[in-house]
C-alpha cells in the first residue's frame, strides 16, 4: 500500500539518487528506503527509476510522477501549516540554488529580510552557475534559483520570473600593468581596443550577454582570460591585469572603489535579468512567492522596468 510516507521516501530517492543517501536523509536503512521504493513500484506495476552506473534516475514515467508527489506534498504542509498557530509563517528547509554575484546584488538583502520575518524558515543556498541549477530543479535537488534569464529555447517545464535587472559597465584598474591609452580625464571604451581583455565564461548565459555588449560597442578586445565567476574577474582588474565588461552588481559601491574605474554601458540597452527559476508546481512556493513580493514591494534599483 502507497502512503504520504511512501511518497517522501520515493521524492527522497529522487532528489539524493540512491537508497543510501535517501536513508541517510529521512533516517532509515538502505534495505528499508529499497523495500518501499519496490512496494510502490508493484502497487503502480511499473518501475520508476533505472541504474545509471551507481545512480538512480527516474524513468518518464518517475518523472512524471515526481511532479505529482511534489504538488500533493506541498499541499498537504500547507494543511499542516494552517492549524499549527503560524499561519502566514515560513517553516522547514528549503533548498535554493544562488549565483555568487546575486549573494552581492539585491537578492542578499531580499533572503537576509524573509529570514528574519520567519524564524522557523531553514534556508540552504547553493552557489553555482544559471545553466546548472535547472536539471537540480526539475530533478527536484532544488526548490528554485536565483538564476540568469535563460534562452528562449530552455526548459519549458519550468517557469523563470524577473526580480531585477542590472546594467553593464566596463571595469578599468585605477593602476594597470599595461598602458591606459592616451591621457585622458575620464575613463572610455576606447581602451577597449588596445587593453587586454577579461572575458566572463562565453558559453554561459552571462558570458552572451557580454559578447552582446560588444557586438554593440562595435569593438574587437583581445581575451587574455576567461573566466566563470565574476567575484574573481573584478579581483583580477582591481589588481591591474586587464579591463573587462561585468554586470553592476548592486552591493558593491562601485564609485568609492579605490582600485577600479567603471564606464555605464546602460546605453546599448542590454542587461543581465536575474530572476527566481522554478517548477510551476512545488512544495516552497510560499518561499519563491515571498521572494517575488518582496521585489514587488521595494522594487529594488529600479530592476524588472530595465526592458
Amino acid at each position: 500500500m502507497i502512503t504520504l510516507r511512501t511518497f517522501k521516501i520515493f521524492v527522497a530517492v529522487a532528489e539524493c539518487g540512491s537508497y543510501t543517501g535517501a536513508g541517510r536523509k529521512i533516517g532509515l536503512t538502505s534495505a528499508a528506503v529499497g523495500q518501499q521504493i519496490k512496494t510502490m513500484e508493484e502497487s503502480l506495476k511499473t518501475p520508476l527509476f533505472h541504474k545509471n552506473g551507481h545512480q538512480l534516475v527516474l524513468n518518464h514515467f518517475g518523472e512524471n510522477l515526481l511532479k505529482e508527489t511534489q504538488e500533493l506534498l506541498a499541499k498537504y504542509e500547507e494543511i499542516l501549516r494552517s492549524g499549527d498557530g503560524k499561519q502566514g509563517k515560513l517553516t522547514g528547509t528549503v533548498h535554493i540554488g544562488a549565483l555568487v554575484s546575486s549573494l552581492m546584488g539585491a537578492f542578499s538583502d531580499v533572503l537576509w529580510a524573509i529570514r528574519q520575518n520567519n524564524p522557523d524558515l531553514d534556508v540552504k543556498v547553493f552557489a553555482g552557475q544559471s545553466g546548472d541549477f535547472a536539471h537540480k530543479i526539475t530533478s527536484g535537488q532544488l526548490d528554485a534559483a536565483i538564476a540568469t534569464e535563460p534562452p528562449e529555447y530552455a526548459y519549458n517545464e519550468l517557469i523563470w520570473t524577473p526580480l531585477y535587472a542590472e546594467s553593464m559597465i566596463l571595469i578599468i584598474p585605477r593602476k594597470p600593468f599595461f598602458a591606459l591609452g592616451p591621457a585622458s580625464s575620464e575613463p572610455s571604451i576606447d581602451i577597449l581596443k588596445h587593453a587586454p581583455f577579461i572575458h566572463f565564461d562565453q558559453m554561459t548565459w552571462t558570458g552572451i550577454l557580454i559578447r552582446n555588449t560588444l557586438k554593440k560597442l562595435a569593438v574587437n578586445v583581445d581575451i587574455q582570460m576567461e573566466i566563470n565567476s565574476i567575484e574573481a574577474i573584478i579581483e583580477l582588474v582591481r589588481q591591474g591585469y586587464g579591463v573587462s565588461i561585468v554586470p553592476k552588481l548592486a552591493n558593491l559601491d562601485w564609485k568609492k572603489d579605490e582600485k577600479l574605474l567603471y564606464v555605464d554601458l546602460s546605453h546599448t540597452k542590454i542587461f543581465r535579468r536575474i530572476g527566481i527559476l522554478e517548477r510551476k508546481f512545488h512544495r516552497r512556493s510560499g518561499f519563491t512567492k515571498a521572494i517575488r513580493d518582496h521585489f514587488i514591494e521595494s522594487e529594488p534599483h529600479g530592476s524588472t522596468k530595465n526592458n
